[in-house]
């Protein structure tokens, strides 16, 4: 869907259509460092494209119920939620100049380049979490460590209960049913060799 993500100060942080894993710990990172929202801006025919997750009458609860903020300039929206004016207007001025030339110039994205035209929408991003990525050590039978490093008899773990190693943050397109096919394979081969 056309639309851009904006921080705190009104700015782009992430290239839109890149992996949700990669987009969700950007929104999480600005909304750490900032200490505030960040949202998801869009216009009206925004909305009626592939992809977009809501229909007419959809726009219309959304902004009754307060869930998405409507506006007929960015200014008033930017009023609304909380966000410089002449940064998000300088903002989606750059995006609307980008997309006239086919490219994204700031952030390199290649899908969804239209121009975000009036009335616009906020939609405030919510966290979430994709996995705890710590958990508990294993080794490559699957069994928990113990402090020291030996493994705990009985006790077995995989996928993202298993900590350490996916890295720093969840990668995304389903890597983690990879950890939890693999590792807990392993596990089960353990078990049954152990027991025979």
């Amino acid at each position: 869907m056309p639309m851009i993500f904006v921080n705190a100060l009104g700015q782009r942080f992430v290239c839109e259509d890149t992996t949700y894993g990669y987009s969700s710990r950007a929104v999480f990172q600005q909304e750490a460092a900032l200490g505030k929202p960040t949202y998801m801006i869009f216009g009206e025919a925004n909305a009626n494209e592939p992809g977009s997750p809501w229909t007419a009458d959809q726009l219309a609860a959304e902004v009754a119920a307060g869930t998405l903020s409507k506006a007929a300039t960015l200014a008033d929206l930017a009023d609304k939620i909380g966000l410089s004016a002449i940064n998000l207007e300088a903002t989606v001025t750059r995006w609307n100049q980008d997309v006239a030339k086919g490219t994204d110039e700031a952030w390199n994205r290649r899908t969804g380049l239209k121009p975000i035209e009036g009335p616009y929408y906020a939609h405030r991003n919510r966290l979430m979490n994709l996995g705890a990525i710590g958990g508990l050590r294993i080794n490559q039978d699957g069994q928990v460590l113990d402090t020291l490093g030996w493994p705990i008899r009985g006790l077995y773990a995989a996928g993202l209960n298993a900590g350490g190693w996916l890295g720093p943050f969840y990668p995304g397109s389903g890597v983690a049913i990879a950890g939890i096919v693999q590792q807990g394979r392993r596990a089960a081969q353990t078990l049954i060799r152990k027991r025979v």
